[in-house]
């Protein structure tokens, strides 16, 4: 509480959390989600994962959670010639890490696969 005018009066705070994904989906043409990893330094579309890096930073104590950086190559090497030392891999290797991590096996998604398209075959 907090006093205005010679009234208590609630504090006026207003919580606003931005989130900026790397992960996005762009509407193509057709109306048909396309999902894109945008690059964290220059804010571009990373369009091919061999044009692009994750970078991780190893947590200094076990509870720390760390979000990965997404960088294209130009904006990698940028960050090379400043002397950034995070640990990276390429976005191939990323994903499939995560994938595995969260336990989506190539059998899952292979099934998943079959799902949707004998989903979009009905539409």
């Amino acid at each position: 509480m907090c006093i205005e005018g010679g009234e208590e009066v609630a504090e006026r705070t207003t919580w606003r959390t931005v989130m900026l994904m790397a992960l996005t989906f762009q509407v193509d043409d057709k109306g048909q989600l396309d999902p894109k990893i945008r690059c964290d330094g220059c804010g571009g579309i990373i369009e091919n994962y061999a044009d692009g890096v994750a970078l991780v930073d190893t947590p200094s104590k076990l509870e720390t959670i760390r979000d990965p950086v997404f960088l294209c190559s130009g904006c990698q090497e940028i960050a090379q010639r400043k002397g950034d030392s995070r640990r990276s891999m390429p976005l191939d290797h990323f994903m499939l890490y995560l994938l595995n991590n969260i336990q989506l096996t190539p059998r899952v998604l292979e099934e998943a696969g079959r799902r949707l398209t004998n989903d979009t075959v009905g539409l």
